[in-house]
């Protein structure tokens, strides 16, 4: 397997979480059940890009079934609040971490013209989506969206996160490490700075 594609794929992981810990507003019951899924997900993608030993098959159709049940319960619940952005936004990271992106793209679309205002990180999930679409290439769209995402919030980790990532990627390592200093100059309590101090680390290895 491919070193930048292992990387490509881990960092679209990344991107949903950095998502969910931006996403505001956000039930106890509904983040709990959102944890399990990227638990659950995140768990069996990682073992699958090592190319571990096989698990027992009773033990991933288990898997899989349980990550399924978490998204199955919050259609449900959208069923019940079909105008709630909150499941919608929720639904579309499960499809996201699931790699299904056109189903992602429709529940973020949803979640957006449900929001008013419309929020930076909901603009930075459907970029991401789109940006993983068009096999990780920075369109206009995708770049139009990321602007506007920086214009409401200008450290939104999602919207940084993906723009470092797409420098990072494109071996644009001065451009990734000029974008990683300016979120490490937010003031957000929940960034995990080592992580971000440790990808500029690396671009500067590679510089």
């Amino acid at each position: 397997m491919s070193v930048w594609f292992f990387i490509a794929i881990t960092l679209m992981g990344l991107f949903v979480v950095v998502l969910s810990l931006s996403a505001s507003r956000v039930r106890a019951t509904q983040w709990f059940g959102f944890c399990a899924l990227v638990l659950v997900l995140t768990s069996a993608s990682f073992l699958l890009l090592r190319q571990s030993p096989p698990q027992p098959i009773q033990a991933e159709v288990s898997r899989m079934m349980t990550a399924r049940d978490i998204m199955q319960e919050i259609q449900d619940q959208l069923r019940e609040e079909p105008n709630n952005a909150e499941l919608w936004f929720q639904l579309g990271q499960g499809y996201l971490l699931e790699g299904e992106l056109d189903g992602a793209l429709i529940c973020f679309d949803y979640a957006i013209q449900l929001t008013e205002p419309v929020g930076a990180t909901q603009l930075a999930a459907k970029a991401t989506t789109l940006y993983y679409i068009h096999q990780q290439s920075m369109t206009q769209e995708v770049s139009l969206l990321l602007e506007q995402a920086l214009q409401i919030e200008p450290h939104n980790e999602a919207a940084l996160s993906l723009i470092a990532n797409d420098h990072f990627l494109s071996f644009r390592f001065q451009e990734a490490i000029d974008t990683w200093v300016l979120l490490l100059d937010s003031n957000d309590p929940s960034l995990d700075r080592v992580q971000i101090i440790n990808s500029i680390n690396k671009a500067k290895e590679l510089l």
